[in-house]
C-alpha cells in the first residue's frame, strides 16, 4: 500500500457522506407534534387482550409470539393501504395511526 492511499478501514463513520433530508423536506416537518395516535399494540395486543392463564405455560410463549408479530403485520400492511389512498397523507409519512 502506498503511503498515500487512502485507507478505508481507518476511515472513521464520522468521515463519511452523510445523507440527509433536503431543507424542504425538514421545514415541512420542523413543527410535527403527534399526540393521541391510538393504542400501541407493537408487543401488547395479545399480552393485554387474553387471559394471564395462557401466558402461565412456557411452552406456548413462543407460539404466542409468533401470532402476534403476524397479527402486528398485517395491521402494519394495512396502514401501508391506509396511506397509498390517502389524499390527505404524505406517503413517506410514519405517523398514521
Amino acid at each position: 500500500m502506498n503511503k498515500y492511499e487512502l485507507n478505508v478501514d481507518d476511515k472513521d463513520k464520522s468521515q463519511l457522506p452523510k445523507i440527509r433530508p433536503s431543507y424542504l423536506t425538514q421545514a415541512k416537518h420542523l413543527n410535527d407534534n403527534f399526540t393521541n395516535l391510538g393504542y400501541n399494540y407493537v408487543g401488547n395486543m395479545l399480552a393485554n387482550g387474553t387471559s394471564p392463564e395462557l401466558w402461565a405455560n412456557p411452552q406456548q410463549i413462543s407460539l404466542y409470539g409468533k401470532l402476534e408479530g403476524m397479527i402486528t403485520y398485517v395491521l402494519e400492511e394495512a396502514k401501508m393501504i391506509k396511506k397509498w389512498f390517502s389524499i390527505a397523507h404524505d406517503k413517506k409519512d410514519t405517523k398514521i395511526s
